[in-house]
Order: structure tokens, then C-alpha cells, then sequence
């Protein structure tokens, strides 16, 4: 497979932005308006102050960002204590909840990289890296199709449902 696919000839550039510098309200905002406006927002790159690439945020990262270390103390009580929780916790940034570590690719890295990476991780995507800075982003349905689609060439009779 010496003609696998790059990084960079899958990735995408269009995707969204924040800094780590952003509060959790902020990220909930953009989040909608990235729907509102038919952008995919299943992961957003998070960029520190000096530009480099310092994580990815997912709606999950922000509703685990909102629950904090809440414990409700009355179950039935429990929602509204939470809202009134949630209310305090929209203050806090970005960079307070930074997801863990997770792994990055370059926009040469070959296909066979970004599957066993994919397969390595729960993120949506692979971010795309080069100098620091994030140049796009690498789904891992994006990253299925194309392994699929040399698993299912032509010359291979594909896979028989019965």
C-alpha cells in the first residue's frame, strides 16, 4: 500500500476554533452557532494563547466541564440544585477543563498511522499538526471510508451479508 492516502489529503480545514482562554458559556455558544450554521461540531480545536494546538473539545468535554464535581445530596431535588451548579460552573475556561493528552498526526502521516492511531483512541478525529499549529482535522468515519475502500476494491469480491 505504498499509495495510501496522507493526512493531508484527508483532512478537513474547515473546523472550529476556541481558546483555551474561553469560558465553558462561550464554547456552549459557539457550539450552537457551529450548528446553526451547519459546521460540524463534534470537535473543536483548542488553541493556547501563543496559537499552538492544545486539545480538542467535544460537546461531551463541555457537559463533563458543567457537571464538575457535582454530587446532588436529594435526588428529587437534583435538577434544579444541578441547573443552579451548572450556573457556577460556566465561568470556568476552557483550559480548566483541558481534555487529557491526545494523539496528533502531520500532513504526511500515511493511512496506516491513522487508523492504528483511531483505533487507539476515543476521539471523533486526529488533529493535523505542522510547527504547532493545527492544519485540519482527520475524522475517523473519514479514515473508515478510505480503508474501507481499499478493503472493498474491485478485484475483491467485499463482504457477503447472508
Amino acid at each position: 500500500m505504498s499509495d495510501q492516502k496522507t493526512a493531508a489529503e484527508m483532512m478537513t480545514k474547515r473546523f472550529l476554533r476556541i481558546s483555551t482562554q474561553h469560558t465553558l458559556r462561550e464554547a456552549m455558544g459557539i457550539v450552537l452557532y457551529g450548528e446553526q450554521k451547519k459546521q460540524d461540531t463534534g470537535a473543536i480545536a483548542i488553541i493556547d494563547q501563543e496559537g499552538d494546538f492544545a486539545g480538542i473539545l467535544t460537546p461531551h468535554h463541555i457537559a463533563m466541564g458543567l457537571l464538575g464535581d457535582w454530587n446532588p445530596q436529594n435526588l428529587e431535588k437534583q435538577e434544579s440544585e444541578f441547573l443552579d451548579y451548572a450556573q457556577t460552573q460556566m465561568n470556568r475556561t476552557i483550559g480548566d477543563i483541558l481534555p487529557p493528552a491526545q494523539p496528533t498526526v502531520t500532513p504526511h502521516s500515511k493511512l496506516g498511522v491513522l487508523i492504528k492511531l483511531a483505533g487507539d483512541s476515543e476521539y471523533e478525529c486526529l488533529p493535523v499538526i505542522e510547527e504547532g499549529r493545527v492544519e485540519g482535522l482527520v475524522y475517523t468515519t473519514d479514515i473508515f471510508k478510505e480503508a474501507a475502500n481499499i478493503a472493498l476494491t474491485p478485484e475483491t469480491e467485499g463482504i457477503v451479508l447472508e
